[in-house]
């Protein structure tokens, strides 16, 4: 497909009578070298086929700016990382599985030897990471998805951005690009707003350009997030949770409110809870006389949002790890019962208040022990 000056072939998707006819049109001018204007969920972008030596460097030239800096390989899911950076530490996996798929950009600089991008032509790769730097994404844009499925490589993707234009949200933004061959117009973009763009070095990351996903919510993702799962979310969890932070607080010499800051998220839920109960009184007392506080907690659901995001979900008996991961299968390996040793906890609701200071006692066990395999 040779390179022209002529207006693109423009396809409103809308319009279209069967939109899977605009996916594999696309598709196919990609497969031929071709320059296709997509929308992601931020902005409109130029995208070639990675495999395409020609397009990658058609896709190159017409960004125009920042010859070193690494255009952007769109991926199916997070679930390929590892075949691109086989490297990974626990940090790019988390930011991976939390913001994909997602208007983030992740860049690394380590981590990439032996991935898929060393079985890319040569001078492709050359374009798409001039410096060694591999920037990836993983988009939740329908048309974009649906061509990444169709294709045996990634796409390669930059932002149409221009003088006029400087935040492509719209196809009307591609109108005086020369170059194109074909642009798919699916509306504005939902954000209207760059992806952000975070580097990933090993256990550090840094934010080098806030887009749609803001600095707080970074660290939240990048946070070790740990669950305590039992039945109401009055009793048992909520003291799990508090105590977790007591203990942890100490390990690290610092102050409970400075846990999040430091990259640690503690939270609990249950299994069958209402939300918005307080807990339970004697529990709330127990916690108090032990370093921690649960008088603001208020009891919530454990819904599968909070189990696919949690590194380490620590349930009080086996019937609650159960029910976890029949309803969650993926989290299995990331569910374990508080007690090392595998035993239930006993709920110690309708007790005294001696049966909850039993009750916290066993609990702070079971936490310094899980705490000291975890490694905090």
């Amino acid at each position: 497909m040779s390179e022209r000056a002529e207006s693109p072939l423009w396809i409103e998707l809308a319009a279209a009578d069967d939109p899977r006819d605009v996916v594999h049109r696309a598709v196919a001018c990609l497969a031929q070298g071709g320059v296709v204007g997509l929308s992601t969920e931020t902005v409109y972008g130029l995208a070639a086929c990675a495999l395409s030596v020609r397009g990658v460097a058609r896709v190159r030239a017409m960004r125009g700016s920042d010859p070193l800096r690494p255009l952007t390989l769109l991926l199916r899911g997070p679930e390929e990382i590892t075949d691109w950076i086989p490297g990974i530490t626990r940090l790019g996996l988390r930011m991976a599985a939390r913001l994909w798929p997602g208007p983030a950009i992740l860049v690394f600089s380590r981590g990439i030897e032996g991935g898929l991008a060393e079985s890319l032509p040569p001078e492709a790769r050359a374009s798409i990471s001039p410096t060694g730097d591999l920037a990836v994404r993983s988009p939740s844009q329908s048309i974009v998805r649906d061509v990444l499925r169709l294709l045996p490589a990634p796409l390669v993707i930059t932002m149409a951005a221009t003088e006029k234009h400087p935040v492509p949200g719209t196809a009307e933004s591609l109108r005086d690009l020369r170059g194109l061959d074909m642009v798919v117009d699916a509306g504005p973009t939902r954000y209207q707003k760059p992806a952000s763009i975070v580097r990933i070095d090993g256990d550090q990351y840094r934010l080098e350009r806030e887009g749609v996903v803001e600095a707080p919510d970074l660290a939240l993702c990048a946070s070790t997030i740990i669950v305590f799962v039992c039945t109401g979310n009055t009793c048992r969890s909520p003291m799990a949770e508090a105590l977790c932070k007591a203990i942890l607080a100490r390990r690290l010499a610092c102050g409970v409110d400075e846990l999040e800051e430091r990259g640690y998220v503690i939270r609990s839920a249950g299994v069958a809870a209402s939300n918005g109960s307080p807990a339970a009184p004697h529990a709330v007392e127990i916690v108090r006389r032990r370093g921690g506080a649960l008088d603001s907690h208020r009891s919530r659901r454990m819904l599968p949002a909070m189990a696919l995001q949690a590194d380490l979900i620590f349930a009080m008996t086996a019937e609650h790890h159960q029910l976890l991961v029949d309803q969650v299968p993926t989290a299995r390996s990331r569910a374990h019962l508080l007690d090392p040793d595998g035993g239930d906890l006993d709920d110690p609701y309708g007790g005294d208040l001696e049966t909850y200071a039993q009750t916290a006692l066993m609990i702070e066990s079971m936490l310094e022990r899980r705490l000291d395999q975890i490694g905090l």
